[in-house]
């Protein structure tokens, strides 16, 4: 059985990542970011069948939602929250040149996951995809996540996002597409049992209530996409990237 990698070995592994993500064009970028925003989307959709046909949205829900990330993940396809690791450890890495190149990269992905996030929510609301009790199910989570107050939802975001981006650094650490497989599914789980949110894969579901005449889109834009996205962010870049690439800089013997 192969060493486990070192903390040293991963940040080197996750850097090469960034770099290669960081050196593709918009045009690869913006599919790649179309495919996750619509394929994370099975998250809400697991949630909402599985809750339907076991009685309401309890253990079983909480854990099918992860397919979405598992899909996503394991294709290499980028979504906004998982790339506040890679390219920051770039940037980080005595490469301050790539800090224009890293925006460009937030700003392609986070635009095209929200865009299929949106075609998905469309076409679950304007089709018969999902039975009804699957779609009310939804709309009811949707209305749960509305609930909160800004703050509350910066902070539950900050939570949602650490765990996702702190996937990046587990998965890098993994020697088979099966421990990967484990290291996703374990972190999201507790997104929907604890409450928390990622901006991605809650918008499919408030989209749906937006398209169901349930949610305005003002509300949505300003009372859930904001404070999640703000907090996943810093969630992702301060907890998980910042922490990580510190403990290896600070263990060198020079600092």
């Amino acid at each position: 059985m192969p060493a486990p990698l070192t903390a040293g070995e991963i940040l080197e592994e996750t850097i090469e990542d960034g770099r290669e993500e960081l050196g593709r064009g918009s045009a690869g970028l913006a599919l790649s970011g179309f495919g996750a925003g619509l394929n994370v989307s099975f998250s809400a959709v697991a949630l909402g069948v599985v809750g339907a046909l076991s009685g309401g949205v309890g253990l079983l829900a909480y854990a099918a939602y992860p397919i979405g990330f598992i899909l996503v993940m394991l294709s290499r396809q980028q979504l906004f929250t998982t790339n506040t690791v890679t390219p920051v450890l770039v940037v980080l890495d005595k490469d301050r040149s790539e800090l224009a190149n890293t925006l460009r990269l937030w700003g392609i992905l986070f635009v095209t996951n929200i865009l299929g996030a949106l075609v998905f929510a469309f076409a679950v609301t304007h089709t018969e995809v999902l039975p009804s009790s699957a779609l009310n199910l939804l709309l009811e989570e949707a209305a749960h996540k509305m609930e909160n107050e800004f703050w509350t939802l910066v902070l539950k975001g900050v939570i949602g996002g650490w765990l996702v981006a702190f996937i990046v650094w587990l998965v890098a650490a993994a020697q088979d597409t099966m421990s990967q497989l484990l290291l996703i599914w374990m972190p999201v789980f507790l997104i929907p049992a604890t409450g928390l949110v990622h901006c991605i894969a809650g918008s499919s579901e408030v989209m749906i209530s937006v398209f169901s005449g349930e949610t305005a889109w003002g509300e949505f834009l300003a009372g859930f996409l904001l404070p999640a996205t703000l907090g996943n962010a810093i969630g992702g870049v301060i907890l998980v990237t910042l922490l990580n690439y510190g403990q290896v800089i600070g263990s060198e013997p020079e600092t």
